[in-house]
């Protein structure tokens, strides 16, 4: 029988204030790295205390703040950030939102903590050997991750046309991946096109190709079409489209030849 042990304990940091003057009675050669998950709200702990290891009352310092900078010096769009006191002597809290990590993958970040004390900005060291600046570690892949929507427009060459036998432009989004190497695959998917002043059809096509090339949708069939013969802006919806044996989807549309080609498709959002 296997088993698991798992821990819960307050992510705690020690800081150091006010080391000048004092005699160190306790060296603390390092601190460890802080560990932080993308998918959570991450709270961190910080036990302040003075050269002696004496926790520091936290009333006589004010503008608590943590700083998060990656590796190039830069800071995070919403750090600094406000610590907190608590109850007990000492003691702060910060809480790095969930929302604020999103976007950042696996990474070693830099932090530091800065306050006012006596009307004056102080530094609050990592260690004995007035090292101001700590390491976070963001592991970006502890939680589930959910693929997100993808857009295709023309400005990121999302779009291509090609001219039929007949003479007429037809438009075609790019190629849209069905499958991932995912757990759970998805079972179908939704497509909204937005479209101003467009007459004409729009259609949705699929191939059972395992690459692309230029034959892997010739000859298919439309799965779904919407048609207007009156100006329209509107948002089209083709709502869960069954993948099944499909590996690629794309969306195609014709402008009518009797209003010419001033109304456009401007954004294809899947997901």
């Amino acid at each position: 029988m296997q088993k698991i042990i798992s821990y819960l304990y307050p992510n705690r940091i020690e800081l150091l204030i006010g080391l000048p003057g004092f005699t160190v009675e306790h060296t603390k050669v390092y601190q460890r790295t802080i560990k932080i998950y993308n998918g959570i709200d991450n709270t961190i702990e910080f036990d302040i205390k003075n050269a002696d290891q004496k926790r520091v009352d936290l009333t006589t310092l004010s503008s608590l703040e943590l700083n998060i900078m990656d590796v190039s010096g830069t800071a995070l769009p919403n750090s600094p950030y406000v610590l907190s006191t608590t109850a007990k002597k000492g003691i702060a809290v910060v809480t790095i939102p969930q929302a604020d990590l999103t976007d950042l993958n696996n990474q070693f970040l830099k932090y530091s903590v800065s306050a006012v004390q006596n009307g004056l900005d102080v530094m609050l060291y990592c260690d004995s050997l007035f090292n101001a600046v700590g390491t976070i570690e963001l592991v970006g892949n502890a939680m589930p991750t959910f693929r997100d929507d993808k857009v295709y427009d023309s400005v990121n060459g999302g779009f291509t046309g090609e001219i039929d036998y007949a003479g007429n432009v037809i438009t075609h989004s790019s190629a849209i991946p069905v499958t991932f190497y995912e757990a759970v695959p998805a079972t179908s998917m939704s497509f909204n096109i937005d479209i101003s002043n467009f007459v004409g059809s729009i259609w949705l096509e699929g191939t059972e190709h395992d690459t692309i090339s230029i034959s892997s949708f010739r000859n298919v069939e439309k799965l779904m079409t919407y048609n207007t013969t009156i100006s329209a802006t509107t948002t089209v919806a083709f709502n869960n489209v069954a993948i099944g044996k499909f590996k690629y989807f794309r969306i195609s549309w014709q402008n009518s030849t009797y209003h010419g080609a001033t109304g456009k498709v401007n954004t294809i959002t899947a997901g």
